[in-house]
Order: structure tokens, then sequence, then C-alpha cells
């Protein structure tokens, strides 16, 4: 893990977010690169903007293969109502730039309606996730919450798995990305 601070601010880029940015840059199509890394940087321009509206302010940021993470400097007067709009800001821009650009055709619309997407499925490490766990932490609910949150996450690796046996190699991608966020997340359950 690479660790400096930039204008106050903690930024960490881990091994897996340099192994995934060489994987994209192995589908050679530039186009694509750039319209993948213009759907990332409206969601996080999403998250960056909503947090400024609510008064935050960013203490770090975490590159890894799961994406980027935020976190902000703790105020004890941030609320769970600016917390939720802060994650949903995220996927929301990039259900906006969907919306605005779907008629246009090409892939940066799908791209940004992926990215919306996948941001929402329910790993700690993404926004779905850190909703979820916004409103189960610290409840009686919470083991529940997470015994069927685990059951979503086998599905999702299943579906991935079977996605890949009838679409080939090509889907790959999509059960390794399953099996990490899955393993990334045991890991952050069991600290």
């Amino acid at each position: 893990m690479i660790s400096f601070k930039y204008s106050g601010v903690s930024v960490k880029v881990g091994f897996s977010f340099l192994v995934f940015n060489a994987l994209i840059f192995l589908i050679r199509d530039s186009r694509l690169i750039m319209a993948f890394y213009a759907a990332c940087a409206i969601h996080e321009a999403g998250h960056l903007a909503a947090l400024r509206l609510t008064g935050g302010s960013v203490a770090g940021l975490e590159l890894s293969g799961a994406g980027i993470r935020i976190d902000t400097r703790k105020n004890c007067t941030y609320s769970v109502r600016s917390r939720l709009f802060v994650l949903i800001a995220g996927p929301a821009a990039n259900i906006i730039v969907y919306v605005f650009f779907c008629n246009c055709g090409g892939v940066f619309p799908l791209l940004n309606l992926a990215a919306a997407l996948y941001n929402m499925l329910p790993y700690r490490s993404l926004d779905g996730g850190a909703i979820i766990a916004l409103f189960t932490l610290g409840t009686p609910h919470e083991r529940t919450a997470e015994l069927m949150i685990g059951a979503v996450k086998v599905i999702i690796i299943a579906a991935a798995l079977a996605v890949m046996i009838v679409c080939g190699r090509a889907a790959m991608p999509l059960l390794v990305a399953a099996v990490g966020l899955f393993i990334g997340d045991c890991a952050r359950i069991s600290k």
C-alpha cells in the first residue's frame, strides 16, 4: 500500500487498485477506457458535491480494486440523513448522466448505469452496503441483516459463475469482482 498526504488529505493506494487499472488497460480500446474513468469520476463527484453541500469534508481517500473510498472528517452534527444523502449522491449522479445521454447511443450512458448499479450492491465497501450498515449497525436487526446480505452475496457469486459458464471467459471479471468483494467484506467484518 502506498500512503501519502495531499492538502491535508490522507491518500492510500492499494496494490489491488494498480492491478485493476492494469487489467483495464488490457482492453486496448481507449474510448472505452476513457468512458469508464469518466463514469467513475462522475460517481465520485456526486459524492463530493453532496459532502460539500452537507458541510462535510474529506479526511482521506483509499483507492482499491473495489473502487474509491472517501473517509470524512468526524463531525458530531453530521446526521444520518446527511450521510444517506452523500451515499446516494454517487449512484444518483451516474443515473442522471444515463438518463440525459441514453438516447445518444454508445457505451458512455451504459457505463454510468453500470456504475450506479454496481455501487448499490450490498457490499460494505460499496454504497449499497454502507447504506444498509447505516440503518442496521448497532440495532437488534444487525445480525439478521448480515445473514440476509450474506445470502445475497452468495447468490451474486453463483449468478456471476453461471454467466461465466454461459458466456465464457469474457464474463470472468464479473466472477472475480463478486468473489473479491465477498472476501473484502469478510475481512472488513472480521476486524
